[in-house]
């Protein structure tokens, strides 16, 4: 339920959706042994030895991790916090976090005991003259057990801490995707979708990094200080001087962190505008490749990727400053103490002060190596909150807007007396801030009424229906809805989901009621012939669910603008006049037959920001006509039980059809999960087996620079060691002179020993910055190959591929991915070259000095590389599976953006049953990261222990060698030997992170190889073809996809340049096919289309497309200016754009804004009837010799129509014009008329010929669209 100040909801499931039995969690069968290794994993990880994992071997959440009580829980606290998501993080888990810091504290302490005692006393024993072995012995056991201890508890203390993260990311993007369901227009014109997936994706994601590492903010500067604070025992005063090293560094790498901060917004704000231009492209890729605007796209694109990849440099070459320092303060400081400690003070080294002092370096080392990842991880963080705050603060849709019965009892008994149950009570609305677009608006709906709306383009007939929903800001007066309401918009829209549950929109499923409204929204025919594809893009999808909603009010606004004449009278009969006799429907429409229809009680005319109730001209049928014939009278709207054979009555008139809608059904049920026919349009986001491929890993190889870069980036890597190694030896000699000279023989080598150490040290620094550096430079070469060709391939693909593909996963592509291979490769590949240095230099040093440990240790390291290929092998899969689950969260995210006003629409439980959705999303996204972070921590507790007993091994190996080995090399042993648990662990999780990371390009790849639609360009001369505009079909068939069946089958025509062809049939009959087989959008199953004699199949598409021009059906307008949509490749100077928006009535609506001035994300400033314009205006620029007309005038009323068509028979005079037409009027004065049925070419000639036929297909659709009368004047 909703929590009054947050609004945020806790919600169960979603109506209509069974839940299957949920299997017990094996966390929670767990023994305390179980817990304490992590065995309860051990089932799961056997099974990803034998087979791949899938997600349904994830576990799914326990009861504590569910999303919705923690995001309620979170959001009310959010509230007390003043609205801060970190504060409210704090008061939520303070007590959690004060565990865990304790936790962290006590490993802290432990990973101090070895370097800070344990190592001292060790070496001083091997000195004396009388070695204790017992005493020896007591210490190294005493490390082994706290090392132990030490691994249970770092192990448990991670899992909790990613536990916490995962809680905290799952509620931040709950509240952001609920928010997002709630943002007004005039939010969404500032935070688009595309910004809010990039939300989504990479801000919670650096949100819950910082949550994670939190400790790490607090723990490193005060392992920092506590190892000073030792070292300074040891070496006296000569610690303050490397103190004063320590802070000067610091405070550089506080001045590089604000700088990063900086960076990382400005990465953030270019990033966004990449990810708008990705969605507006891939959201409006037909019309995009109708145009032949890719390369348009790709041009934007690219420059904005190569702002990016700048920026990218710029965040790099400061990481490299924070790395270097880090990386060069220890060995810094440890120059600076000992030359104080040697030249200075004049005190002697000892082995025991040089390898105590340089263990805590070391381990001062690892804490300062953790810096960077501390700042940049607080940096993002911060700057994150802030973008996310932004949109949980941003405006909503105020419910207040729309009184209702339960909201205002006052008003429900005030219009209950005449049975009202819409009204508006001098009411003033708009979209902004400025003055109202309405004004004292009155007006009244009774029950049962049928109320249509008509006016010209742009009058705001859309607006009102707005008011109606409570989208529209309201300035004054009131608003009141009577009832439930269900709405249809103008652009319908369509869920990534079967056609089925698009119509059920979470409703359980009636078949009687299902059937009933599938027959009387006139989808019967595309259930049984269209390919899905068509089907579910069909605005009589979106009135289906509508109608099933079962609703008391019916807002519809113009639902019958893109069917034909037939359809429509199909639709206004069986359904309005039939299944919704008994409800409210508001209808917009600028159909004049239903305008003026007897069965019409209301008629609102929108003119000037005035609605006028037009009075009826008609109070009983006499002889209805035209669209809406034959009509019946409409029933009685208070009383169903009279007329309650209506319905059936009306159903019975449709024509029979090849198949029943339950028979349809049933095949849909039997058909396997991935034909098309199962009803789903979207293919299942495929995944690799096993480990990231070899020619993956080439791929990616060559794209940072080849074998080349590899080996350079190896050879730095050695060279690094070699010298780290050098250094520690010489070292080693240094001090243990001290037990071979005397006093002044050692004083006076001290300064040769000084200098060539610090020779060593700065060797080794400046190899660190070439091998970093090189590693970013060839990361940022191939993140830089891997998008270019990722965006080139995606973009070439055929439109079949955007069908299969929601924007989500796309988006996920060019969003997580991208960003893997900008950022995370490069921080992973160098630590790995440099780990896998470390590890084998000091395991074959330490085996060199105590021979026969390697009898122990290489068992002990062949157990840890088996554990570690054990472990691997199903963590591929969850990472693969943690990928593959976050594509459908961005996917519902998109989706539920878009039809956020329709979801609103509906009321609140539908809103609450998206919510849940998401919840659901979250929680497989949830499970597969819990199902890693157990067995990450299952795998690290296990290292830790092989690792300790590697140490305990070595040092009772010197505990039984101290006679044979000096103290300086024994201090080395020790030294190295301590390192070893830390880097054992880390090599397998920078590996595992690495093989991670590689995914990334994987995943690109796999892109990068989409096939491509077709050859883009030819030699031949654009301006040189088309001259006449002559178009052949010869015998074409044509399919969606290769498995789909035909639907054009064997068609001929030929159409003289610079005729006039109407393309008519009924629905379904194959005429958008025709256009999609013109633009090539797939290349013909069998014949040949030539213009002007050259078969297009042997054209570039580029070359071929940007010769045709077309007006489609649903135009798509894209954020930017006037200018840039009108002519995207600045070809045209202002005079010829200003005369294109004269043309076709628009001057006066951009005057105000110039040229200039900004289209919204969709176009949304504009209504759809304007956006029809300007495509036509678009067109009038282009003047192409081939003009496709897709039932360009659906949206626009008859005056505005007869205006354009007068446009298209003077403007493209000398034009070919096809023009696909639902309503018959727009083409009877064409030259020829094309006829299509199923898929086959029937009738093909002029209009008044195939009239005086006195049948076929032609004469039916002109007879039973009522046009009878207007065919003697055309002819």
């Amino acid at each position: 339920m909703d929590t009054p100040a947050t609004k945020f909801h806790a919600l169960k499931s979603p109506r209509g959706v069974e839940k299957a039995p949920v299997p017990p969690h094996p966390l929670d069968a767990a023994n305390p042994l179980s817990r304490a290794f992590f065995a309860w994993a051990n089932k799961l990880l056997a099974v990803g030895n034998k087979r791949q994992l899938d997600p349904e071997d994830m576990w799914p959440l326990q009861n504590a991790n569910k999303v919705a009580p923690i995001t309620a829980i979170y959001a009310r606290t959010y509230h007390e916090k003043k609205q801060h998501l970190l504060r409210a993080f704090f008061s939520m888990y303070g007590v959690k976090l004060f565990g865990i810091a304790m936790m962290q504290l006590f490993t802290a302490a432990c990973d101090l005991y070895g370097p800070a005692y344990v190592l001292r006393k060790v070496v001083e024993a091997v000195e004396q003259p009388t070695f204790d072995a017992t005493y020896t012995s007591l210490l190294v056991l005493s490390l082994y057990g706290i090392q132990i201890a030490s691994a249970f508890v770092k192990a448990h203390m991670n899992f909790l801490n990613n536990v916490i993260g995962m809680q905290l990311s799952a509620s931040i993007r709950s509240m952001l995707f609920e928010k997002s369901l709630r943002l007004n227009g005039k939010s969404k014109k500032v935070k688009t979708a595309g910004d809010i997936a990039n939300l989504f994706s990479m801000d919670v994601l650096y949100i819950m990094q910082f949550t994670q590492n939190l400790n790490l903010i607090w723990i490193v500067p005060l392992q920092v200080a506590v190892v000073l604070v030792l070292i300074e025992h040891l070496v006296g005063w000569a610690i303050f001087i490397g103190l004063a090293v320590v802070l000067v560094i610091l405070a550089i790498t506080a001045l590089v962190a604000v700088r990063l901060g900086n960076i990382q917004t400005e990465l953030f704000q270019v990033k966004d505008a990449r990810m708008q231009v990705l969605n507006e492209m891939f959201g409006a890729i037909q019309i995009v490749k109708f145009n032949a605007w890719e390369e348009k796209f790709l041009d934007k694109l690219t420059e904005l990727r190569a702002s990016e990849i700048k920026i990218i440099w710029k965040f790099w070459r400061q990481y490299l400053v924070l790395v270097v320092f880090m990386f060069s303060t220890p060995v810094l400081v440890t120059i600076t103490v000992f030359a104080t400690y040697t030249l200075w003070m004049h005190d002697l080294l000892t082995v025991a002060t040089v390898f105590s002092t340089l263990a805590l370096f070391k381990s001062l080392q690892e804490a300062l190596i953790q810096l960077p990842m501390v700042i940049m991880s607080t940096v993002r963080c911060l700057v994150s909150v802030k973008r996310i705050n932004e949109v949980l603060l941003m405006d909503e849709c105020d419910p207040s807007n729309v009184q209702t019965p339960q909201s205002n009892p006052t008003l429900k008994e005030k219009y209950a007396v005449d049975r009202t149950v819409v009204a508006i009570d001098h009411g003033a609305f708009g979209w902004d801030d400025t003055e109202p677009f309405f004004s004292d608006l009155n007006l009244t709906i009774q029950e049962g009424q049928l109320v249509v709306v008509h006016g010209a383009v742009g009058q705001g007939k859309s607006s009102l229906c707005s008011i109606f929903l409570g989208e529209m800001e309201k300035y004054a007066g009131s608003v009141f809805v009577g009832g439930s309401v269900a709405y249809f918009s103008q652009q319908p829209w369509i869920q990534n989901a079967t056609i089925r549950d698009n119509i059920l929109f979470g409703k359980p499923f009636d078949e009687a009621k299902y059937a009933d409204v599938v027959r009387a929204c006139a989808l019967t025919k595309d259930l049984d012939s269209f390919p899905l594809a068509i089907a579910l893009k069909s605005a009589r999808v979106s009135l289906a669910r509508a109608c099933y909603s079962d609703a008391d009010i019916f807002v519809l606004d113009a639902p019958l603008a893109a069917v034909d004449a037939i359809v429509s009278s199909e639709i206004f009969t069986n359904c309005i006049l039939g299944l919704l006799r008994h409800k409210t429907v508001i209808l917009v429409t600028h159909n004049p037959d239903i305008i003026n229809s007897p069965y019409v009680n209301r008629s609102f005319l929108i003119q000037d920001g005035k609605v006028t109730d037009v009075a009826q001209a008609h109070s009983t049928p006499s002889s209805p006509s035209s669209s809406v014939a034959p009509l019946r009278a409409r029933p009685g709207y208070w009383n169903g039980s009279a007329d309650d054979s209506y319905a059936s009555d009306l159903i019975m008139e449709l024509p029979k059809q090849k198949k029943t809608v339950e028979e349809k059904q049933a095949e849909l049920a039997t058909a396997p999960p991935s034909d098309e026919v199962s009803g789903r349009l979207i293919d299942a986001e495929g995944r690799a087996e096993g480990r990231v491929s070899k020619a993956v890993v080439v791929k990616y190889l060559r794209a940072i620079g080849g074998w080349p870069a590899v080996s350079a980036m190896v050879l730095m890597s050695i060279l690094v060691e070699g010298l780290r190694l050098a250094s520690d030896m010489w070292l080693s000699h240094w001090s243990n002179q001290g037990n071979r000279l005397s006093d002044d023989e050692f004083r006076d080598s001290t300064n040769t020993n000084l200098t060539i150490y610090t020779i060593l040290v700065a060797a080794s620094c400046a190899a660190t910055v070439l091998q970093m550096g090189s590693v970013v430079v060839c990361s940022v070469r191939g993140a830089k190959s891997l998008f270019a060709n990722m965006l080139a391939s995606v973009s070439a693909a055929p439109i079949s591929f955007f069908d299969t593909n929601p924007i989500g996963r796309l988006l996920n592509r060019f969003g997580d991915d991208i960003i893997q291979v900008d950022l995370v490769i490069a921080t992973t590949f160098s630590p790995i070259l440099t780990e896998v240095a470390s590890v084998l230099s000091r395991l074959v040093t330490t085996i060199v000095i105590i021979q026969w440990m390697g009898i122990i240790v290489l068992p002990l390291m062949f157990i840890y590389f088996r554990l570690g290929s054990y472990f691997l092998a199903p963590l591929r899969e969850i990472n693969r599976i943690v990928k593959i689950t976050r594509s459908p969260l961005l996917s519902l995210v998109s989706e539920g953006i878009d039809g956020s006003t329709t979801i609103r629409a509906f009321g609140q439980h539908y809103l609450h049953r998206f919510y849940t959705l998401h919840h659901v999303a979250i929680e497989e996204f949830c499970s597969a990261n819990f199902v890693g972070y157990a067995t990450n921590q299952w795998f690290a507790l296990r290292v830790d222990l092989i690792s300790s007993s590697v140490v305990f091994a070595l040092l009772m190996g010197i505990v039984v060698m101290h006679n044979s080995v000096s103290s300086g090399l024994v201090g080395l042993v020790i030294t190295y030997g301590l390192t070893i648990p830390m880097s054992l662990n880390g090599l397998v999780n920078i590996w595992a992170q690495l093989e991670t990371a590689l995914i990334a390009p994987e995943r690109l790849n796999e892109y990068i190889s989409l096939p491509e639609e077709g050859k883009r360009h030819t030699d031949m001369d654009s301006s040189a073809w088309p001259t006449k505009g002559e178009v052949v079909f010869d015998a074409v068939s044509y399919r969606y996809k290769d498995t789909d069946p035909l639907v054009l089958k064997e068609v001929s025509f030929t159409v003289h340049g610079g005729e006039k062809i109407g393309i008519v049939g009924r629905t379904g009959a194959g005429k958008s096919s025709l256009m999609m087989s013109l633009f090539r959008m797939n290349d013909v199953a069998a014949g040949s289309i030539r213009i002007d004699g050259v078969d297009i199949a042997t054209l570039g598409l580029k070359h071929l497309r940007s010769q045709l021009a077309i007006i489609p059906q649903n135009p798509v307008l894209f954020k930017g200016t006037l200018r840039s949509y009108l002519d995207p490749f600045d070809e045209f100077d202002d005079a010829a754009l200003w005369l294109a928006l004269t043309k076709v009535q628009l001057a006066d609506r951009v005057s105000k804004d110039k040229l200039d001035g900004a289209v919204d994300e969709n176009g949304d400033n504009f209504s759809v009837g304007e956006r029809q314009m300007l495509c036509m205006a678009r067109a009038l620029l282009r003047q192409a010799k081939i003009v496709v007309l897709d039932e360009a005038t659906a949206a626009i009323d008859h005056e505005t129509d007869q205006l354009l068509q007068r446009v298209l028979r003077t403007e493209f005079a000398s034009s070919t014009v096809l023009s696909i037409a639902h309503r018959l009027d727009t083409v009877l004065d064409s030259d020829r008329i094309v006829v299509l049925d199923h898929g086959e070419l029937v009738q093909y000639d002029k209009p008044a010929a195939l009239v005086a036929k006195g049948s076929g297909i032609f004469y039916e659709l002109v007879t039973e669209g009522g046009y009878m009368d207007k065919v003697p004047t055309v002819v």
